[in-house]
């Protein structure tokens, strides 16, 4: 078999394993649903708000009282009574219907809970792939580097070129060199931190290239979860203040019976009793004061997040906007500047330049590549703090 069609198979054999070592981002984010640990270690606030939401809905316990008196020659008295106090004055349904809104304040900070984690694993997942970049970018430096420098040292042997020339390309060298040993070391911490969030990803996984979904249309037309949480917060004050504001309780009433026995005859007999405190001195003055001014807080904590989050993304979607016009104008930076350091190599080389100049083309040519990352890494940061301040996904 002639050898370029052996190689031709091997590669289409080989394609497919190849791609199914790359992770992209939503693979490596979508594990971290409902059911992920790091996700029910948010519902704290939420188990709270539905047990307070269960004892508000019970009824009181009914009250069993016994008791007998056998005194000296009189009758042996033995009552019983059956003591309830019926939720008739208006505080179970409020207390439910305040529990009610508690939950649905809960729910929409375990949703804000929730996008702000979704954030987090997308960062250690861009900052996994852009080192790996980096770190290919800083060896590819090292190795044109290192070809630049051996070729001169050679051809200062042979008398051809200054020593001089050699030694500063061996200088430029050790840089590069240093560099890639500083981009390997962030690559690896960045892939150490992306396993420690995916344990379970393979040994040969790697992440693909970060991607930059597009600018999203208007996000204004639906409040994020921390706003929808603080008006269920307010409409929890306004039902606590109105609970407050009751004072009448309803009586307690007792049901029984009562039995006389002397002498070995009994008689005995229903009993219908109540108790009912009321209130002249105890009017619920404090509860009163406590809620109106926990209800003025609640309601002036959401006008102003309400103010505060629009202005917020509003700001963050043109932040977005232009660093992803500005990442997407230098795409083609790392390759014209591949081909500006292959021109002034080859000027170098023939005589038609000094060191110098082929230095500070390698450096810019770096420099360039490296601010194109710098600039995708926050562009990508710019969406991720958009999707933050809305709370819900915005990639595809």
């Amino acid at each position: 078999m002639p050898q370029p069609l052996r190689a031709a198979l091997v590669l289409l054999v080989l394609a497919p394993s190849a791609r199914g070592q790359e992770i992209g981002e939503e693979e490596f984010v979508g594990v971290f649903g409902a059911e992920h640990a790091a996700s029910r270690s948010l519902e704290e606030g939420l188990a709270r708000a539905e047990a307070a939401r269960r004892r508000a809905g019970v009824l009181a316990n009914p009250r069993v009282d016994i008791w007998q008196e056998r005194p000296e020659g009189s009758p042996r008295v033995t009552n019983w009574t059956l003591a309830w106090t019926p939720p008739f004055d208006g505080r179970l349904g409020l207390s439910r219907r305040a529990a009610d809104a508690r939950v649905r304040t809960a729910r929409e900070r375990l949703a804000a809970d929730t996008a702000r984690l979704r954030s987090e694993v997308r960062r250690v997942f861009a900052a996994w792939s852009l080192a790996l970049e980096r770190e290919a970018l800083a060896r590819r430096q090292h190795d044109r580097v290192r070809g630049l420098a051996s070729r001169e040292r050679e051809r200062a042997r042979i008398g051809e070129g200054s020593g001089l020339s050699a030694r500063r390309l061996g200088l430029a060298e050790g840089e590069a060199r240093a560099a890639a040993g500083e981009a390997e070391a962030e690559r690896a911490r960045a892939e150490a931190m992306a396993r420690a969030w995916r344990p379970d990803l393979p040994s040969a996984a790697r992440p693909a290239r970060v991607f930059l979904p597009e600018l999203p249309p208007d996000l204004n037309g639906q409040d994020p979860p921390e706003v929808r949480a603080l008006r269920f917060e307010a409409e929890e004050a306004r039902l606590r203040e109105r609970l407050g504001r009751r004072f009448w309780a309803f009586p307690e009433l007792q049901l029984g019976w009562q039995s006389l026995r002397h002498g070995g005859v009994g008689q005995g007999g229903p009993i219908l009793a109540g108790s009912w405190s009321v209130p002249l001195l105890d009017r619920a003055q404090a509860a009163r004061v406590e809620t109106a001014r926990q209800r003025d807080i609640a309601e002036a904590r959401l006008a102003l997040a309400a103010a505060h989050v629009k202005a917020e993304i509003e700001g963050r979607q043109a932040a977005y906007a232009a660093l992803l016009s500005a990442a997407r104008e230098t795409e083609q930076a790392p390759a014209e500047a591949d081909r500006v350091v292959e021109a002034a190599a080859a000027v170098f080389q023939a005589g038609e330049s000094t060191l110098t100049d082929l230095l500070e083309t390698l450096r810019s040519a770096s420099e360039a590549r490296v601010r194109g990352l710098e600039l995708r890494s926050r562009a990508h940061e710019a969406h991720r703090e958009l999707e933050a301040a809305v709370g819900r996904p915005l990639s595809p």
